[in-house]
Order: C-alpha cells, then sequence, then structure tokens
C-alpha cells in the first residue's frame, strides 16, 4: 500500500516547520541568544529533531518501508555496518597523518563531544533515514528516493555553513559532496537491514573520528 494521503500531509507540515525553525536557530536565536553548540545539539536536536520524528514514525509505521518492528531492532545484517566503519577510519586517519605528518587527539575531546556527536547521529539518521527516507522509500524508486533524501540532507547543512561562513568553501572544495556521499552511504546501509541502528552507528563513528582528530 503507497504511503497515504494524511502520512504526507503530516510530513510537508513538519518538513515546512523543521527546516523553517532550524534556519531561524542557526542564523539568528543561536548568535542572539548565546546559545552554545551542546546545548543545540543535544536538548534542542532533541525536542525538533528526535522526538518528532519517532512520534511520526509510530503514528505511521504501518505505511512506511521499515516498521516500528524492524526500525529498532539489531540484526544479523547490521554486521554490514563493520566493515563500512572500518573504511572510515582508514580514510580519516590517512587523511588526517597526510595532511598533518601526523596524529593528535584534538585538546578539546572529552565525554561531553561523545554525548554530542551521538546525538547528532541519532537525531539526525531519525528524521533523515528513519522518516523522511523511510516514508518516501514506499512511493519511489528506492535510487530516486536515495538521491532526493541526499539534497534534503545537504540542505540541512545550508544555515550551519551560512552562519559560519564556510558555504561558499563547502562547494568550492567539495564538502558538499562528501556529505551527498555520507547520505547515501547511510540511506544503503538503512535500506539493506531496515535497522535504524545502523545508519546510527555509521554516521556516530564518522563524526567521531572527525571530533578526535
Amino acid at each position: 500500500m503507497r504511503t497515504n494521503a494524511k502520512l504526507r500531509t503530516v510530513l510537508i507540515i513538519y518538513t515546512v516547520i523543521f527546516y523553517g525553525l532550524w534556519s531561524l536557530l542557526e542564523l539568528y536565536l543561536k548568535t542572539k541568544m548565546g546559545i552554545d553548540e551542546f546545548t543545540i545539539e543535544v536538548y534542542i536536536k532533541c525536542v525538533l529533531w528526535l522526538i518528532p520524528a519517532i512520534l511520526i514514525h509510530f503514528s505511521f509505521s504501518n505505511h512506511m518501508f521499515s516498521k516500528k518492528e524492524e526500525m529498532y531492532s539489531l540484526n544479523k545484517k547490521c554486521w554490514i555496518s563493520v566493515p563500512l566503519m572500518l573504511l572510515f577510519t582508514i580514510y580519516i586517519i590517512g587523511n588526517e597523518y597526510f595532511i598533518n605528518g601526523k596524529l593528535a587527539v584534538s585538546e578539546s575531546f572529552g565525554i561531553h563531544t561523545v554525548i554530542e556527536v551521538l546525538s547528532i547521529a541519532i537525531g539526525e539518521e531519525m528524521v533523515f533515514r528513519g522518516l523522511f527516507l523511510n516514508a518516501a522509500l514506499r512511493d519511489k524508486k528506492k535510487y530516486l528516493a536515495v538521491f532526493i533524501n541526499a539534497l534534503m540532507f545537504l540542505a540541512i547543512h545550508f544555515p550551519v555553513w551560512i552562519q559560519s561562513g564556510t558555504f561558499i568553501s563547502a562547494f568550492m572544495g567539495g564538502g558538499f559532496i562528501t556529505v551527498l556521499l555520507l547520505s547515501c552511504i547511510f540511506s544503503y546501509a538503512f535500506i539493506k537491514t531496515k535497522s535504524i541502528w545502523t545508519a546510527v552507528f555509521l554516521h556516530f563513528w564518522w563524526d567521531l573520528l572527525l571530533f578526535t582528530f
């Protein structure tokens, strides 16, 4: 059965509110109110990203690609994340060593970093793979759904890049390609396993490595 009209309406409303509020937060409220990154990534993302996505998924689970019985469980296919995590490790550590000639743990790294990265991974994957992609897979071919999802995932980075003054460099330096490729990898893992945890593990590990070095 195709995604029903009520779910499409809910998704449209949530998407508009989601992108609107996130843009407002990053472009204006963060600076105006002096909100720190930890608060945004851990607390605000929980309210704006994680909780609504879970509620929508639970309400319309039967109309999605991965139902709640599958999505929140681990299965043997989730082992697919291990070789991908190994590739992430080789790439990031190798790139770090190639550029700097050494490996050094960031001075800012700590338990708060792990908490922040875990929150980012869970919140972003629940929204983009657990909700948006999960719903789109019922109406579109997989490749098209993954492509659209990658564009949506890229777009959510725009306010952050604009606010930090890195929007142009993200495109000129090819950083946007990395975001698109990662989104496709996370989507592939989700489709193969139907478990949100596979995408969360991969997202968490990638960001943790970036924050570590």
